[in-house]
């Protein structure tokens, strides 16, 4: 055999070495392998878990700022339907949220006024303590205040208010917030219930100066007509004694007209025909006029059918010839008086107007005080008596007037 074909043993033990090496590598490489793939299938696994993690997190983050939204548009729509005025300042005095009502009680825009300074807005005109800046300043809450607020178009209202810090869940201050209502109305009532009081006191010490006055009274229109009977008709004396009981009638007047109004009413209530009764009462006027007055205009503004009131129609038709001699006399050169009747939702109103002098804020204020009079020969208790007939039929009299502009009555009265 040829030495050159045959492999000998050091060959031999090369090449198994190899072998093995080889046999090692690729077990090593095996295990590696096994290794990555576990590593990649676990690696796999935890990030398909933190995938669902994520997109329940997601779904619940979702679901929070759902609510989120659904709470604040909860609140938002509380806030927007409050009868009060809202508003909330940062930390900066600006105003940050502005309700409905707060606009229509200041007069002031909602997307105008968003963003702005309250200084500007609102003023401080009342000062800073008495304001939402105050709090924000000191953190002292301000309750069952009142102000002075100045609208938008200039007019003036009074105002009551409360003031608050609004912070977080952790407590981190966020600005202030401040409530408001219009108190003009509870002014109004509070001025209508001091002079219903001072009218009741008056009146119980009117009755009794009225009886007071009346006995003497009554003798000296008696000893004036005997003395009237006793002087010779071309004595110059005479005429003194006819003023005297031309004073003494005027005040017995006035007497009556004391005791009627102080007397309590006794009201004859029955479904009536408020168009037939005005238009009866103001021919019934108007006849009496034409006698007098030429210069005197009447315009009759009446609905086509019938406009019935459970009234009393003796008492109603004394307001009525009441506010027609009032609505002459304010126009002394002559004019217009307007007669009107229109149904507003469950009232029947009567309006009677004029074309005169009119009348001051100052007039118009003292008009249903007993005794006050601009006439030179009124009693001052006439307006009285009609308010107090329209406030047991439960209805309401308004005036509207302006110097050089006429006035107004408005009765409004329950169908």
């Amino acid at each position: 055999m040829n030495s050159s074909n045959q492999t000998s043993p050091f060959q031999l033990g090369k090449t198994d070495a190899q072998l093995e090496d080889f046999t090692d590598s690729y077990i090593l490489f095996q295990e590696t392998t096994r290794r990555y793939r576990e590593a990649y299938e676990e690696l796999a696994a935890k990030f398909e878990s933190l995938t669902l993690k994520l997109e329940e997190t997601n779904v619940h983050l979702q679901q929070s700022l759902e609510e989120k939204d659904r709470v604040s548009n909860y609140l938002n729509n509380i806030l927007e339907s409050l009868s009060g005025g809202v508003l909330v300042v940062d930390l900066d005095g600006a105003i940050t949220f502005f309700n409905q009502e707060a606009e229509d009680i200041t007069g002031f825009e909602q997307q105008k006024v968003l963003g702005q300074p309250y200084a500007e807005i609102i003023g401080l005109n009342a000062g800073r303590e008495l304001s939402v800046l105050h709090t924000l300043d000191t953190g002292e809450r301000l309750a069952s205040r009142e102000k002075e607020l100045r609208q938008g178009d200039g007019c003036t209202i009074p105002l009551g208010f409360s003031t608050s810090l609004v912070r977080d869940e952790d407590g981190t201050v966020l600005g202030a917030l401040e409530v408001f209502n219009d108190l003009t109305e509870v002014k109004r009532l509070e001025a209508e219930v001091q002079r219903v009081q001072t009218l009741a006191a008056l009146g119980e010490m009117a009755a009794t100066v009225a009886h007071e006055i009346r006995n003497p009274l009554g003798g000296i229109a008696g000893y004036a007509g005997m003395l009237e009977r006793d002087l010779d008709s071309d004595d110059p004396n005479r005429r003194l004694v006819q003023k005297i009981t031309e004073g003494v009638g005027r005040l017995n007047r006035i007497v009556v007209s004391l005791l009627n109004y102080t007397r309590p009413l006794r009201l004859n209530v029955h479904p009536v025909n408020l168009v037939e009764l005005v238009e009866e009462t103001t021919a019934f006027f108007a006849i009496d006029i034409e006698r007098s007055r030429e210069d005197i205009h009447i315009e009759r503004r009446f609905p086509d059918g019938d406009l019935i009131c459970r009234i009393d129609p003796e008492q109603l038709q004394q307001v009525i010839l009441n506010l027609l001699q009032n609505a002459m006399q304010a126009m002394p050169e002559g004019g217009t008086i307007e007669v009107g009747l229109r149904t507003e939702g469950e009232l029947g109103v009567l309006t009677i107007g004029d074309t005169g002098v009119g009348m001051d804020d100052e007039v118009r204020e003292k008009l249903f005080t007993p005794f006050f009079t601009t006439k030179e020969d009124g009693t001052g208790l006439g307006l009285v008596t009609s308010k107090k007939i329209i406030d047991a039929h439960n209805g309401q009299i308004l005036v509207d007037s302006e110097p050089g502009r006429g006035t107004q009555f408005s009765i409004s009265l329950p169908q």
